[in-house]
């Protein structure tokens, strides 16, 4: 996928097209935005854990659907975040890389920054992915669709 075709396909998936504002589509390689809006605060005034573990992962999730196209029943199976310095308010800037694509999983690596380019949480993601031939079923129903 693009990042045109990436950014349509988002903004059918999630309400709310300014949660999350893809940046970039580099092979593997997906950049988002997310925020600063829609990121919940601790009462400290950093942003939560739960707002930064939700763009890391929808971003790990784009990137993953970017390498291998609209899967609805694509899941989080595990993950491990490490929530490295606090958030300072503000748009929070994730890269999410597919470092592994095997037929029935993937893994995503996922790295945020605040808004002042502090690394302030890295995840690894791993996805359970429908089969292969489900996936071609999809996608054919998604092409006749569109050609009607």
């Amino acid at each position: 996928m693009s990042v045109d075709e990436a950014r349509a396909w988002l903004a059918e998936v999630i309400s709310g097209p300014d949660r999350l504002r893809l940046e970039s589509v580099d092979g593997a390689q997906v950049v988002a935005v997310a925020g600063p809006d829609c990121l919940e605060l601790r009462l400290d005034g950093t942003i939560s854990g739960p707002a930064m573990f939700w763009a890391m992962d929808l971003t790990g999730f784009v990137a993953v659907t970017v390498l291998i196209g609209p899967a609805p029943a694509m899941v989080l199976a595990h993950s491990s975040i490490s929530f490295l310095e606090p958030a300072e308010p503000g748009a929070l800037r994730v890269t999410a890389e597919v470092i592994k694509l095997a037929s029935r999983s993937a893994v995503v690596d996922a790295r945020a920054s605040d808004h002042r380019g502090c690394l302030v949480a890295a995840s690894t993601l791993h996805f359970a992915l429908p089969s292969r031939a489900a996936r071609a079923a999809l996608r054919a129903e998604h092409a006749a669709q569109a050609s009607s």
